[in-house]
């Protein structure tokens, strides 16, 4: 399975993030799965893949030029894209993955994780995406989705676009379920 994993890039947020990045980057590993990421060598982006390669885990990093120009790849990626914008990022990532799962995060996870959602729902790509809810983290996320579907901004059935697991690992574990057809 190719999974493309939203996350943050920041070294001030907490630790437990980091550790939850780590976590399933070797669940990635040591399931035989490949990570495609947005490239960092920080936060919990840089966690994540650490732990993957760890693990065994092919790692696809793709990263916007002006983030390589100020040293922000990690290198011990097994293939590294460098794209013009963040656009050709998020394409280039949803192209090479069979699913999303995003990990908290910041404005860019934001958008990516928005991005895939709209994707869907216009049937342009066909990818289940699982937030990794790790502390509550999504839940504002959550609770607003649910009020576009209470107040019928979305229809009844879009539902199935998006799910929410504890954490990495279990999110994880529900999009193996989603792939296989399961949930």
């Amino acid at each position: 399975m190719r999974v493309a994993v939203y996350c943050a890039s920041s070294d001030e947020a907490h630790h437990t993030f980091r550790e939850d990045a780590a976590a399933l980057g070797t669940a990635i590993g040591v399931g035989g799965h490949q990570l495609v990421y947005g490239g960092g060598n920080i936060g919990s982006m840089g966690a994540l893949a650490e732990a993957a390669i760890a693990a065994g885990a092919q790692v696809i990093s793709v990263i916007p030029r002006f983030f390589h120009e100020r040293g922000l790849t990690y290198e011990g990626s097994t293939e590294v894209h460098i794209t013009d914008d963040m656009q050709q990022r998020r394409r280039m990532m949803w192209e090479r993955s069979d699913g999303v799962i995003t990990l908290p995060g910041g404005f860019g996870t934001l958008e990516e994780v928005s991005e895939m959602l709209v994707l869907n729902q216009l049937e342009l790509v066909r990818k289940p995406v699982v937030l990794a809810n790790l502390n509550g983290f999504w839940n504002p996320l959550w609770n607003q989705i649910e009020q576009m579907f209470a107040q019928r901004m979305l229809p009844t059935g879009y539902q199935e676009l998006i799910r929410q697991a504890v954490d990495g690992t279990a999110a994880l574990e529900v999009l193996q379920q989603l792939l296989k057809g399961e949930s």
